[in-house]
């Protein structure tokens, strides 16, 4: 069975403002850690957050980035939308997980961005430059994309394409949201390694079920318990086994319409046998109503693991849902 491929992406933009300061020029930017104070907009940025670079490029000011996260000597792995970013006039300074200090140093950057997966070197890069970080914060996902895109805007000296954007952005969500409330039940499933999991409201990727509007079969997610366990340990073992009655009850509770988010897709990871395939066997997913018919619809693993927001990727991810709930009525 094939479903349907689509970009999608999870919440991680923070709630943001912008303030001018006493000084005109001067630009106050509140932000996850506390505030930066700008001289003028910048015109030099150096982006370690794939939702801000997704909300950049959408306003049209890709041309302000100079440095981006992608390693010096393999292939870039932006998602699709975003692949002009692997050019060699965007200069490798390390990864998410590592930015390059040495290579942001000889750049020069005005302003850099964290978030997400490299928030955690915002102290070392607002020793650098003017750094901030875009980390998300709580709240519905819309929202929070609305905000960051007018911050966005008015910081990078594009109110109107901010503005134009959001419209757009909110009609989509309306749209997708009104058939969702008709569609029925979800389920969003997650694979990493050989492993399926049931994702259900309040987890990682249960954003899903509030953007396309649509009724899940699971409760929300209980509060977070502590770290994960320790692999092979008895604790991770039987966290497995909760995991798999979880998935067990998720699937026989008959979901109208099944979302598939594939790790191994997102990083590139070709060993074992491809997700598709293996839930195309699973005889407890084949007897779902989604399953029987044709209602599964697989979600960009790259916009969806990778990045978790952003503005064009969620419209898209919106536009794709709303086109296969107005089909299947």
């Amino acid at each position: 069975m094939n479903g349907r491929r689509i970009s999608f992406m999870t919440p991680i933009v923070v709630t943001l403002g912008l303030a001018v300061g006493a000084a005109a020029e001067d630009i106050r930017v509140p932000h996850a850690r506390g505030e930066v104070v700008l001289p003028a907009p910048p015109q030099r940025i150096a982006v370690f957050d794939l939702p801000t670079l997704d909300t950049v490029n959408a306003l049209g000011k890709s041309g302000l980035v100079v440095a981006v996260p992608k390693p010096a000597d393999r292939p870039a792995n932006f998602p699709a939308h975003l692949s002009v970013y692997a050019e060699d006039r965007f200069a490798p300074a390390g990864t998410v997980f590592e930015p390059d200090a040495e290579a942001l140093k000889a750049l020069g950057p005005d302003l850099i961005v964290v978030g997400g997966r490299s928030r955690g070197k915002y102290d070392e890069m607002g020793a650098i430059a003017p750094t901030i970080d875009m980390s998300g914060g709580e709240g519905d996902l819309v929202a929070n994309v609305v905000r960051s895109t007018e911050t966005l805007g008015r910081l990078l000296g594009a109110q109107e394409a901010a503005e134009t954007r959001i419209a757009a952005f909110t009609a989509t969500v309306a749209e997708v949201r009104d058939l969702g409330r008709d569609a029925g039940t979800g389920l969003v499933l997650f694979g990493a390694g050989q492993g399926v999991s049931a994702q259900p409201p309040g987890s990682r990727f249960g954003a899903v079920y509030d953007l396309v509007g649509i009724t899940p079969v699971m409760e929300p997610a209980a509060p977070d318990a502590g770290p994960r366990p320790e692999a092979g340990t008895p604790e991770a073992e039987a966290a497995r086994v909760r995991q798999q009655e979880v998935l067990v009850a998720a699937l026989a509770a008959e979901p109208d319409w099944i979302f598939v988010i594939d790790r191994n897709a997102a990083v590139g990871n070709a060993e074992g046998e491809p997700l598709a395939d293996r839930l195309a066997k699973d005889e407890r997913v084949t007897a779902t109503k989604a399953w029987q018919a044709d209602r599964v619809i697989h979600l960009d693993a790259r916009t969806w693991y990778l990045m978790g927001g952003g503005i064009d990727a969620i419209s898209a991810s919106a536009e794709a849902v709303a086109e296969a709930f107005a089909a299947a009525q």
